[in-house]
């Protein structure tokens, strides 16, 4: 505890101070009491010193010495008995404490040196044994808002009281999310402070930090958790610029039960993380309807008709399995940056990729760049990665077609060229790139009078990719000849062409290409 609230107890109220003021904030955290000319030998950090003076009247210097040595050490003080061998203080002494910031107090001459110290101890541990009391108390009331599964706006209130300071809530975004009332009207303030002109690098703050706020002094405080990029920070109002041992353990108390809260609402998070990577999967491999798949984007407040690009980054190096730790960092610094950015970007994991979902109104290739430029300056990570990302952009019902472009475009990436985007690799995947409007225009124009029978559009079509062989498409379709030309005239007789004509047969083979 600090020697300035010893000094308050109406015990010692006849120890003065006789120098060094300006030191009274230091800790006391052991008494002793030494008188021998090598005292300094004995000295430790946070002693108050309880001495006669008897060594000091015949080597002046040895007091000299001492302040010096106490200041090393960072020891809390001198007690001096006033009136038994020391009369007054020379004024190179009181300088010396003053400037070095070592107290030094008169102890009553008409009290023994050990009842003096036996008072001084006696204050120490009363008070000790009340702040215990307190954190105790403290630590109980905490856990029972936690277990009570309070809202951070109480929680944070309760921890003001606590603190006796305002404090908010910051995310891994240096966001103030919450605020206790006193602060709550500051957040905004707060928050655009802290992101935009304190030139503090958030994403890697791991230590606490100060700041000076609105003509306050601010203190920034990491709040644990399991991910580094998941982690939040707590801001209090410092109103003791050498905190005490107690309000550092009440801070701590408040620390802890903030931490908590956060693990919980982490949990949470990656809890919805999976069930929406769940959600994507089941879509890919077509297990959910389509009013399955609306009504959880409906629910999730997602547009069922805005179009996504899929983008993929892969993690897998030489068919070498990356570690899950390496593989978790990766998918939040992901996330993070999307966050930090505020872009419309859905985020799921599928084995050791991170698939990403890009409004379709992105410059993907740009942003994909300025991703893997993020990615790339952090040192945490030990392997390299690659991205690709499909062509075209679909609804979430296309998610199967959208991610296989993207996995294939995979696959044309390497050290050189790490992002790509799918190329066609053939005719119909040329096709597929038409914009859907467009091609069900065409199919209708050219095929709509026979699509919806079943027999005559498969006639048409073995007769196209059998290179119009009447005998081959009678036998692959286990039919007479003569069937066959009969179906022909009257699929020449609905779509008004010639059959016979080349330019009629390669439209109607880019219909059939496209259905």
């Amino acid at each position: 505890m600090k020697l300035i609230d010893i000094l308050k107890h109406p015990s010692l109220h006849s120890i003065q101070v006789a120098a060094g003021a300006n030191g009274l904030s230091r800790n006391v955290t052991q008494v002793g009491m030494i008188d021998a000319p090598d005292i300094n030998d004995f000295l430790f950090e946070g002693q108050l010193l309880v001495t006669s003076g008897f060594h000091f009247t015949k080597n002046s210097h040895l007091l000299h010495d001492l302040i010096i040595g106490m200041h090393d050490i960072n020891a809390s003080g001198i007690a001096i008995k006033l009136d038994r061998y020391i009369y007054e203080l020379p004024t190179d002494i009181i300088i010396l404490a003053d400037k070095l910031a070592i107290p030094i107090l008169w102890t009553p001459a008409d009290d023994f040196l050990s009842l003096t110290v036996k008072r001084l101890t006696a204050v120490i541990l009363e008070t000790q044994n009340t702040e215990l009391r307190q954190i105790i108390a403290i630590n109980q009331q905490l856990s029972n808002l936690n277990a009570q599964n309070i809202t951070y706006q109480h929680l944070l209130d309760q921890s003001a009281k606590v603190l006796k300071t305002p404090l908010a809530l910051l995310d891994s975004h240096f966001t103030a999310l919450y605020a206790s009332s006193e602060w709550v009207a500051q957040r905004e303030f707060l928050t655009h402070y802290l992101r935009h002109e304190s030139d503090i690098d958030y994403l890697n703050l791991l230590a606490p930090t100060r700041i000076a706020f609105n003509h306050q002094i601010i203190d920034i405080l990491p709040i644990f958790s399991a991910l580094n990029e998941n982690k939040a920070f707590a801001a209090f109002v410092v109103n003791e610029s050498e905190p005490s041992d107690f309000q550092m353990l009440r801070q701590q108390q408040v620390m802890n039960t903030l931490g908590l809260a956060n693990s919980r609402t982490d949990l949470l998070n990656e809890t919805d993380f999976r069930n929406r990577s769940g959600f994507f999967l089941n879509v890919m491999q077509g297990g959910l309807s389509d009013s399955a798949i609306d009504n959880y984007l409906h629910d999730e407040s997602i547009d069922n008709k805005q179009c996504f690009r899929v983008a993929i980054i892969d993690f897998v190096q030489q068919n070498t399995i990356i570690e899950s730790h390496q593989f978790e960092i990766r998918q939040q610094l992901t996330r993070w940056f999307i966050s930090e950015h505020h872009l419309p970007v859905l985020t799921f994991s599928h084995s050791q990729q991170l698939v990403l979902l890009i409004n379709e109104d992105i410059d993907t290739r740009q942003f994909l760049n300025q991703l893997f430029q993020f990615l790339n300056t952090q040192k945490k990570l030990n392997y390299p990665f690659t991205m690709g990302f499909s062509r075209i952009s679909k609804s979430v019902h296309k998610l199967s077609e959208l991610y296989d472009q993207a996995n294939n475009a995979l696959k044309l990436t390497s050290s050189q060229h790490p992002i790509m985007r799918f190329r066609p690799k053939n005719a119909q995947e040329l096709l597929d790139l038409l914009p859907k409007q467009e091609s069900d225009v065409f199919v209708e124009k050219t095929l709509g009078s026979i699509l919806k029978n079943t027999e005559l559009l498969e006639t048409l079509k073995s007769y196209v990719f059998l290179h119009q062989n009447v005998t081959a498409v009678a036998t692959a379709l286990f039919v007479h000849r003569n069937t066959i030309n009969y179906r022909l005239k009257r699929i020449s007789d609905l779509l008004g062409v010639d059959l016979e004509m080349p330019d009629v047969l390669v439209d109607i083979q880019l219909a059939l290409l496209l259905i």
